[in-house]
């Protein structure tokens, strides 16, 4: 039987589609990439907000389709929508043309079969599943449940496979990274395999951040100096509101400690603009620390309110149209602040992770660029370069989000 997957959402919902397709593959069932060549379709969904739970649902009637056409016989769901939906509401999954769920949600070890959905040179290494921090915002820990970690030598394990496999780039993942206990052992034991170029971390709780982890990323030369540190607001009120536990005092020596310890680190972070309770005073607040802040990347979302957390009940929801034009509003900000800090760059040589090329150009990340997330170098080379090749690039031109430059 061939098997089509649609895998949504964030990178930790694609490490469970890797695992699905691998469980798969090993019981005989062969993946293809065309859904009208499918006997069996497999959506594996995001449920974390509302604009997801919509565009999973709509994949999914997009899917049922093909049954309609004849040679797809079942369709199933898995991911986080099952999950919420059997915590909630529930949509006769017939109604969707949906035969059952597949529980794909959970914690696995390096021997389980996986088929990578990446390309060749990186892979995404889930060390956690589920949350303990509930956040007033947030339906995570309903959906994925309490933290459970993955033993560091499992972990090592796994990347240890993928290296033979020829995987360049680690990017560690989990919704909560920087809770696991041994993250700082794992980074360093991580920097010993052989053929590991770059190792990165994601999703970094500010308040789990520790000494020692900091440690190891400024010691390590493979440990990227990138730091994916989710704030999601500078407003003390609203900081209390969202249950977030910390201050923007805190936020504030956190930042000047990590710039302290790795000069050279690109720190990313995620804002909310539009939480309840957050009126002119607190926004500007956010705009401040922004432009103080100086982040090297930021994603600034309008809060989405959400039946069953604390948050959907607050007094003081803002208006769609406020939501919207906050946001505009914080990215302008952290437009000028990303244009200025790649005008620094112009001068400087990179390496740069090549991974396609397009309309006569090569286009890469450097050790800034998490995939598919943040910016591009544009690259000009007068020999021939490969995806997965890392190059040394002297940067000419800078805007807001990419940079241009020519191989050194």
């Amino acid at each position: 039987m061939k098997v089509y997957f649609v895998s949504l959402g964030c990178p930790k919902n694609l490490t469970d589609t890797e695992v699905l397709m691998g469980k798969l593959v090993a019981a005989g069932y062969e993946i293809t990439t065309k859904p009208a060549q499918a006997d069996m379709i497999i959506v594996n969904t995001c449920a974390f907000l509302k604009t997801a739970r919509d565009e999973s649902i709509q994949t999914i009637k997009e899917m049922a389709q093909w049954k309609k056409r004849g040679k797809c016989k079942q369709l199933f769901i898995a991911g986080c929508l099952p999950n919420h939906l059997n915590s909630s509401f529930r949509i006769p999954h017939s109604a969707l043309g949906v035969d059952g769920a597949i529980d794909s949600i959970g914690l696995f070890n390096y021997c389980t079969p996986r088929v990578k959905a990446t390309p060749p040179w990186y892979a995404y290494v889930k060390i956690a599943e589920g949350c303990n921090n509930y956040c007033s915002y947030c339906l995570i820990p309903s959906i994925r449940g309490k933290l459970k970690f993955r033993k560091a030598a499992d972990i090592i394990n796994e990347v240890k496979g993928l290296a033979k496999r020829g995987v360049k780039e680690i990017i560690y993942i989990a919704q909560d990274t920087t809770a696991h206990p041994a993250l700082a052992q794992l980074l360093s034991k991580t920097a010993k395999i052989k053929d590991i170029h770059w190792i990165r971390l994601m999703y970094a709780h500010p308040l789990h951040l520790t000494d020692p982890v900091l440690k190891v990323i400024a010691k390590e030369p493979k440990i990227v100096k990138y730091l994916d540190l989710p704030i999601q607001h500078a407003s003390d009120k609203i900081l209390r509101s969202m249950n977030r536990r910390y201050t923007r005092h805190f936020l504030e020596a956190l930042i000047t400690k990590i710039r302290r310890q790795i000069p050279q680190i690109a720190l990313r972070t995620t804002v909310i603009a539009g939480f309840p309770g957050e009126g002119e005073t607190e926004f500007r607040e956010l705009l401040d620390f922004i432009r103080w802040a100086k982040f090297d990347r930021l994603g600034c979302f309008a809060y989405q309110r959400e039946a069953g957390t604390p948050a959907g009940k607050m007094r003081g929801q803002v208006s769609a149209k406020v939501k919207i034009k906050r946001v505009q509003q914080a990215m302008r900000v952290q437009a000028r602040v990303a244009r200025e800090l790649n005008n620094k760059l112009i001068g400087q040589t990179l390496e740069i992770l090549i991974e396609k090329a397009a309309g006569g150009v090569y286009i890469g990340r450097s050790y800034m660029d998490a995939p598919e997330i943040d910016g591009r170098v544009l690259v000009n080379s007068k020999k021939s370069l490969s995806p997965g090749e890392f190059v040394k690039v002297r940067i000419k031109k800078a805007r807001a989000y990419d940079l241009f430059g020519s191989t050194a």
